[in-house]
């Protein structure tokens, strides 16, 4: 699914450009010479002449090469398979490691002389306060020492904390030095955490990037599903501090944890108690009826006005068990793709032909 959804993201950059200046048959038209002017009078023709509505044409077809063409055939494969589902919910699976963990922290390490590395290990990518941030060097193949850690915000490069960090590996060839941030109530926004050794005479820094936020709204808890159509319908209870468009996305689990699908809804919402409704279109259960659980809860507030950052919330538990629903509640009608779903389409297979 990761590469589908890696495919289909370049899709409508790819479309836009492709529907604008895709060339149409240029069609040549064979301009009418003028007779040269002579000394001589000009004798009559007495021939048969061609008048210039009727002059020849040439038509000249651009065919797409064979690359492009085939990244059609591959892109309205996988959009036809998109089209299966709803965007609202769509099939999850072991494989879809990002979507299970959409909140993890990419390790990457860097290289260094003599074939040492050194990461930041961080435990998520996104906070929210009152957290502390924890935050590990790892360091393999070098000697370091005076390491600490530096927390400075994105925005206006103001430096919100600086820690020494401490070795818990000692003098052995695999280091960790760690540290713990405690928060301010400044801390919002994207931040940059800086890692600073000494190695060999050297003074050496790492740089990676973080969000933390004061949560803008917060989930207290599941409702109990209905069916509507084709649709299981989950009331998720929140409390709201900012009023805004929110966007939620959850994983549905059934009870021994196996992954059914990723769930999304939007809802304009105000301030105080609320509640955003999740639908689980029917094919995605695969005829579990429950148990559930509900986890993985990403929760953004969308920004209102160009520029606006977007703003997160939170959940008073990672997870929520979902009762017993009888799949009988719900209708076999398959999903009905929009009529500029299926122009595009046939757009892209018609691209794959040429």
């Amino acid at each position: 699914m990761k590469k589908i959804i890696v495919v289909v993201l370049g899709l409508a950059a790819m479309l836009s450009g492709l529907w604008f200046f895709w060339p149409a048959p240029v069609v040549i038209k064979t301009p009418a010479v003028a007779p040269a002017k002579t000394a001589e009078p000009v004798q009559p023709v007495t021939g048969p002449r061609t008048a210039p509505g009727n002059a020849p044409t040439i038509t000249v077809t651009e065919r797409i090469p064979e690359p492009i063409a085939e990244s059609f055939k591959l892109m309205a494969s996988a959009y036809a398979g998109e089209l299966e589902y709803p965007g609202y919910s769509r099939p999850l699976s072991a494989d879809d490691s990002h979507l299970l963990n959409p909140n993890v922290y990419v390790v990457q390490p860097v290289p260094l002389e003599g074939g040492a590395s050194a990461a930041i290990v961080l435990p998520k990518y996104r906070f929210s306060y009152p957290e502390t941030i924890q935050v590990s060097l790892q360091i393999s193949g070098l000697m370091a020492h005076t390491v600490s850690v530096q927390l400075q915000s994105e925005q206006d490069n103001k430096l919100l904390a600086t820690e020494a960090m401490q070795n818990s590996a000692g003098q052995s060839a695999e280091q960790n030095w760690q540290a713990e941030l405690s928060p301010e109530d400044d801390w919002d926004g994207p931040l940059e955490v800086s890692v600073t050794f000494s190695a060999d005479g050297r003074e050496q820094t790492l740089k990676t990037g973080i969000l933390y936020s004061h949560p803008v709204a917060t989930i207290t808890g599941v409702g109990s599903s209905r069916g509507v159509g084709s649709d299981m319908l989950i009331p998720v209870k929140l409390n709201v501090e900012q009023a805004g468009y929110y966007r939620l996305r959850a994983n549905l689990f059934t009870e021994q944890r196996q992954p059914l699908a990723i769930l999304t809804g939007t809802e304009k919402l105000t301030e105080g108690d609320g509640e955003l409704t999740l639908r689980a279109y029917k094919a995605v259960l695969r005829q579990q009826e429950g148990p559930y659980i509900l986890s993985s809860f990403v929760l953004e507030r969308r920004p209102a006005v160009p520029g606006e950052l977007t703003r997160y919330g939170d959940s008073e538990q990672s997870e929520y068990p979902l009762e017993f629903f009888s799949l009988s509640q719900l209708t076999d009608e398959p999903f009905q793709v929009s009529a500029e779903e299926r122009q595009r389409l046939q757009f892209l297979q018609q691209m794959a032909e040429q």
